[in-house]
């Protein structure tokens, strides 16, 4: 029986955080994890827990009811091994000498070990009184066999089923093929060539949209004279202009109508408004002021000005496509560089 893998510790939760991250992230990584994980879970593994599976139960709800249930009890035997207590109890009621002790508490503890493994085996798989065929004869005496190993190469055995379960689980939601290295040779050869056939696909269309975007790209930054561009390259903050224009706006509309319509009145109020974001600026690009000519100065501040003045001059239609241009450059950007991101990432897996 298949069911979904519930979450019961810190360890399996972070474990699915992580293939989750991974997974938007880096859907190549995750494929060569998961691979690796497969790998992990041998085959010999595989073939002694399927033995578990039967009507109602699997091999994971038998793994979990040992360690929440048997292993306690069996480190509460072992603990007897070398309790006082216990060791004079045994002595007086068995009239045992020292040398006898020891060894005859190993047998106790071993016999009740195999009685308690036991009791579980078939509390789990019990015999069916109605029917005449035991039906769960082979599941117990996999138990036998799977638990009188060593306690640490079963929960090895263990943490190789849960993660199988949660790659594989986490694969099939995301439609992302995997290759198993335990899969037979014609199965996996089927995902490889299903695997390859999704990448050419993928960077198919991925160069596509690329193309897209450049032309994108380069028709947004020619608007209005490439002001966009000018702004980014310059590495301004295009809300900051926006709010100086605003405030400038404000300003402008304080005056009298004779004096709106003045050129001149207009440019000093331009050059109040923005003489503090012009100097940082200067200040920014003039690294030294007594090693720069009066010239290249003019030059800098020109520059500075034409700029701002471009922007301030645009019609309130312009400007709000402005803002909206630079919204779509950014966006556009951004999933240019996630795809050659993607792409790299891509390059360096299947390498």
């Amino acid at each position: 029986m298949k069911k979904q893998l519930p979450i019961i510790n810190d360890r399996e939760q972070t474990k699915r955080q992580h293939i989750t991250d991974l997974i938007l992230t880096n859907v190549e990584d995750f494929r060569d994890e998961a691979s690796k994980i497969y790998g992990d879970f041998s085959l010999s593994e595989r073939s002694l827990l399927e033995g578990l599976d039967a009507n109602g139960i699997d091999s994971y709800n038998v793994l979990s009811a040992w360690e929440e249930e048997l292993l306690p009890l069996i480190h509460a035997l072992q603990s007897k091994r070398t309790e006082d207590i216990f060791r004079k109890t045994i002595v007086k009621n068995l009239f045992l000498s020292e040398v006898e002790i020891q060894p005859k508490i190993d047998e106790l503890i071993a016999k009740r070990e195999a009685e308690i493994l036991h009791n579980f085996a078939f509390r789990l798989y019990p015999i069916n009184e109605n029917k005449k065929k035991d039906m769960y004869k082979k599941q117990r005496e996999r138990v036998r066999i799977l638990f009188s190993r060593p306690e640490a190469e079963i929960l090895r055995i263990k943490d190789h089923k849960i993660d199988y379960m949660l790659y594989s689980e986490a694969a099939k939601k995301n439609n992302i093929i995997v290759v198993d290295p335990y899969s037979f040779r014609s199965k996996r050869n089927k995902a490889i060539r299903m695997i390859n056939d999704e990448r050419r696909n993928i960077l198919a269309a991925e160069n596509e949209q690329l193309e897209y975007i450049n032309g994108r790209l380069e028709a947004l930054s020619a608007m209005n004279g490439g002001i966009l561009i000018d702004i980014a390259t310059k590495k301004w903050d295009l809300i900051t202009i926006l709010s100086l224009r605003n405030q400038y706006e404000k300003s402008v509309n304080k005056l009298s109508k004779e004096d709106s319509n003045n050129a001149i009145k207009r440019l000093e109020i331009f050059d109040k408004e923005t003489r503090d974001f012009r100097n940082e600026q200067m200040a920014k690009l003039v690294v030294s002021a007594d090693q720069v000519s009066l010239a290249i100065a003019r030059t800098i501040t020109k520059d500075i000005d034409t700029l701002l003045l471009q922007v301030f001059d645009l019609t309130t239609i312009q400007k709000n496509q402005l803002v909206l241009n630079a919204k779509e450059y950014r966006e556009l950007s951004h999933e240019q560089a996630e795809i050659a991101k993607n792409q790299n990432n891509r390059l360096k897996t299947t390498r």
